[in-house]
């Protein structure tokens, strides 16, 4: 009972009117919110019928993996997401061989990028073509949904990066250093 008086009685203690607005004040904010998240999707293909060339790409994170292989004309055909479970190697020679079976003789992977904590590795495991910066990958990402991004947030298994936009380049980036108890491997 004392500490209930003691908290209730503390000072320091917010009131209703110093706490953030709710992220959505109504159900028509939600759907708009909703809608906008809805036009800025990939389309999608059947890879089963589809025929032609098509782009792999890979992230190799710290603690997951994922695949995508995009058709020439961007719809997404394919998609991967796991755990690397530790080894990141195996999880993309299975999905690779996977892919390659799937897709038979009707489509032909014309090039391939990988991205990630595991970049360098699964590049030189695998023949990729090119190795990207994570930041470069985000960047060029988001500029596709949103020519006009100005503000990147990646919160990813062991560190959370932001990066500004300024000019059509990344101006800044900031990293967490302490720990990561705020990214993904934790939450």
């Amino acid at each position: 009972a004392d500490l209930i008086e003691r908290i209730t009685a503390a000072p320091h203690i917010a009131g209703a009117a110093e706490r953030l607005a709710p992220l959505f004040e109504t159900e028509a904010d939600y759907k708009a919110f909703a809608a906008r998240h809805r036009d800025a999707s990939v389309p999608t293909a059947e890879l089963d019928t589809y025929t032609g060339d098509a782009y792999l790409g890979i992230d190799c994170g710290s603690t997951t993996t994922k695949l995508v292989l995009i058709s020439a004309d961007n719809a997404l055909l394919y998609s991967y997401y796991a755990s690397n479970q530790g080894n990141p190697v195996e999880i993309v020679r299975a999905q690779l061989t996977e892919l390659y079976r799937w897709c038979g003789s009707r489509v032909r992977i014309a090039g391939s990028a990988v991205t990630g904590y595991g970049e360098e590795l699964i590049r030189h495991a695998f023949s990729v073509d090119y190795g990207l910066v994570e930041t470069i990958a985000h960047y060029t990402a988001a500029r596709y949904f949103q020519p006009d991004v100005d503000f990147i947030l990646d919160i990813g298994g062991q560190d959370i990066k932001c990066f500004r936009i300024k000019n059509g380049a990344i101006d800044s980036i900031m990293l967490n250093e302490a720990c990561s108890s705020g990214c993904g491997s934790f939450l």
